[in-house]
């Protein structure tokens, strides 16, 4: 008897577990049918729901649990979606233009090919997402934490990322012409190749940031840190770098015609092959740099520090 009773307890719990799943997946259902109908589901429960290409044209998902849910090609533009928790979900080619996402928790989410454009992200977090082909021209990611996601070849012109965090992010052939990247942290960031015209990068933490054969064209690197920076190849002609770290620096073969690295420190910085022609080097230290193949003729120097600690005042009169 006492055996049939622990079969019977047994077989209650499993019972209940799974009438407990239907009714959830009942009222998931429900939920769903609510907002393709209502456009409204603020707070709601929607895990791992099927949104494939859904029309949610501002829709309010304001604090909406949407963990692992499949949004890909859903049409979300204009929606707001602050503070909702989007973790691991597939939005691959969905629509946000124009979307709120302030606060939004998108970590490891798909976002391949996705529109971002005009979208508001401030202080998101979308850490280890892939964001690869994504658009977000003239989007606000100030504050928001990116650390370590895959943004290869996405484009971010006119983009707000002051002080975001893209610490050991791929931006690999990123376009990235006239963004603000003002105080943001790059470190270990990986930039081979990617478009950054214009931008602004003053006050921004680049060490050891890989920027190989990047075009950062007129840029301001104004007290901007690229200690142990790769900048082999790159173009930085008549940027701005003004107090810039660029110690033990990597600019082989770079670009640096019309430069302004006043007060710029390049202690060992490896600068074999570059082109500084019209570069402005007063007051900058290049104590231990490698100066090899420079034309030092074309630069103007004054109370610049070269690398053998010897202080130059040749053109202080110019």
């Amino acid at each position: 008897m006492r055996a049939f009773a622990i079969l019977a307890i047994f077989f209650g719990i499993v019972a209940s577990l799974v009438g407990w799943a239907v009714s959830s997946q009942a009222a998931r259902a429900h939920r769903v049918s609510q907002l393709l109908d209502s456009k409204n589901c603020s707070k709601c429960d929607l895990d791992g729901a099927d949104l494939t290409k859904a029309n949610l044209q501002d829709a309010n998902l304001e604090d909406a649990s949407m963990r692992g849910a499949s949004l890909s090609g859903a049409n979300l533009k204009g929606a707001s979606l602050i503070r909702a928790i989007l973790s691991e979900a597939n939005l691959t080619k969905a629509d946000l233009s124009g979307s709120i996402l302030t606060e939004a928790i998108l970590n490891g989410v798909k976002l391949r090919q996705a529109n971002l454009s005009e979208a508001q992200l401030s202080k998101a977090y979308l850490g280890d997402s892939n964001l690869e082909d994504a658009t977000f021209d003239n989007a606000d990611l100030r504050g928001a934490d990116l650390s370590r996601v895959n943004l290869s070849r996405a484009r971010l012109r006119d983009t707000n990322l002051g002080e975001v965090n893209l610490s050991r992010a791929d931006l690999r052939r990123s376009d990235l012409r006239r963004a603000d990247l003002g105080d943001a942290d790059l470190r270990n960031a990986r930039f081979n190749g990617a478009d950054l015209t214009r931008a602004n990068l003053s006050r921004a933490d680049l060490t050891r940031a890989d920027l190989p054969r990047a075009t950062l064209k007129d840029a301001n690197f104004s007290d901007a840190d690229l200690s142990g920076a790769n900048l082999v190849g790159a173009d930085l002609s008549n940027a701005y770098m003004g107090e810039v770290d660029l110690s033990n620096a990597n600019l082989t073969g770079a670009n640096l015609s019309t430069v302004n690295l006043s007060r710029a420190n390049l202690t060992r910085a490896n600068l074999t092959g570059a082109i500084l022609t019209g570069a402005n080097l007063r007051r900058a230290n290049l104590t231990g740099a490698n100066l090899t193949g420079i034309d030092m003729a074309t630069i103007k120097l004054c109370k610049t520090t070269l690398p053998n600690e010897k202080v130059t005042n040749r053109d202080c009169q110019s």
